[in-house]
C-alpha cells in the first residue's frame, strides 16, 4: 500500500510485483491508502457495542454483587 503518494509504479521484488490494497488491518487497526481513520474508529465502536452487548445479561444479574461484576468487565 503507498499512502498519500503520487508515484503509481507497482513496487517489484525478485518473484514479481507485490499487490497493492486499498486497505488492510495491521495490529487490530485499519489502514486505507488516504490516511484517514474514519473505517478505523467505526470499527472500533462496533467491537465495543459487541462486547457491551455480550455483558448486558451480567449487568442485569441479580445474584453477582457490583464489585464483582465490576473486576469481570475490566480489560485485562
Amino acid at each position: 500500500m503507498k499512502i498519500l503518494t503520487r508515484d503509481m509504479e507497482p513496487i517489484k521484488l525478485s518473484s514479481g510485483n507485490v499487490e497493492e490494497v486499498q486497505q488492510f488491518i495491521y495490529l487490530g487497526s485499519i489502514v486505507s491508502t488516504d490516511g484517514g481513520t474514519e473505517e478505523d474508529v467505526k470499527a472500533r465502536l462496533g467491537k465495543a457495542r459487541v462486547v457491551f452487548h455480550m455483558l448486558h445479561k451480567l449487568w442485569k444479574f441479580k445474584v453477582i454483587s457490583r464489585p464483582t461484576k465490576l473486576i469481570f468487565s475490566t480489560p485485562m
